[in-house]
């Protein structure tokens, strides 16, 4: 595994911040804790981050060594853009060779408030099919047309390299890095959760329907192109509805008694 530590002082179990950098602390480490329960794990070597709301070029995520299972709001990482740790109360500090992933898309795409970053086998799969994901489902059907594909470049070690995530994930939700695994953007935490659980589904149920099939284009069913669009449309807007499935996620990890909030 190839990665560089940004190491920092500890700075003590507390952490002084703004109501809002709180929220977001707290969402950060709901975040983690789901795709723990999800399986979206690769023990210490995915990321999640979030901006700071109020601080331009601030950025939060799970200390370097922790578990996304042990995600707590008063131990994320304040860095930089450059991945220079601000604040730290556990002294591991952060992944910067998976920061300047984030970092990229970050700066470069402004929708993209959370990046989410996973090495699932089934979104893996989906990323080395020269044709990416297909529309198999109506899983599928919410990434029509905006998710992006960028081949495997190795360590993102180049101003060339990193500049090649945001200019290849365009206006899109989804970027694919083939061999790799998928950069999931959103607005907001509960957003970007969303559409990693739902593209996690979809790369599944494909991975499922092509496991038996020899000839895809002769033995699957495809919905029509305008289909295919209308249903991307009817799944934009739904703030709502993800508002409704965040509160209910933090009611499940709240009935199991979830630390995240400490």
């Amino acid at each position: 595994m190839i990665d560089n530590i940004m190491d920092s002082q500890a700075t003590g179990a507390g952490v002084e911040c703004s109501a809002a950098e709180w929220d977001a602390r707290v969402d950060l480490a709901i975040a983690y804790r789901l795709l723990d329960w999800q399986g979206m794990t690769d023990l210490i070597h995915t990321h999640i981050s979030v901006r700071v709301p109020g601080e331009e070029g601030h950025f939060l995520q799970l200390p370097y060594g922790h578990l996304f299972g042990e995600a707590r709001a008063s131990q994320m990482v304040k860095c930089d853009v450059d991945g220079n740790v601000i604040s730290d109360p556990t002294g591991l500090g952060i992944s910067r060779g998976g920061f300047c992933i984030h970092s990229a898309i970050h700066m470069g795409t402004p929708a993209a408030a959370c990046v989410m970053h996973a090495h699932t086998e089934a979104t893996i799969a989906v990323a080395n099919y020269r044709d990416g994901l297909l529309p198999l489902s109506q899983h599928a059907l919410r990434f029509y047309g905006k998710i992006a594909y960028l081949d495997y470049t190795g360590v993102f070690d180049t101003k060339e390299k990193r500049d090649a995530l945001p200019k290849t994930l365009g206006t899109g939700d989804v970027l694919m890095l083939r061999n790799h695994g998928p950069l999931v953007i959103g607005p907001t935490v509960a957003e970007a959760f969303s559409r990693i659980y739902y593209l996690e589904r979809a790369c599944r149920m494909q991975v499922a329907s092509l496991s038996q099939c020899t000839d895809p284009a002769s033995q699957l069913v495809y919905p029509s192109e305008g289909d295919c669009r209308a249903m991307a449309r009817a799944f934009e807007g739904g703030e709502r509805v993800i508002a409704r499935e965040w509160s209910a996620l933090r009611r499940m990890l709240d009935t199991a008694g979830a630390d995240y909030a400490a």
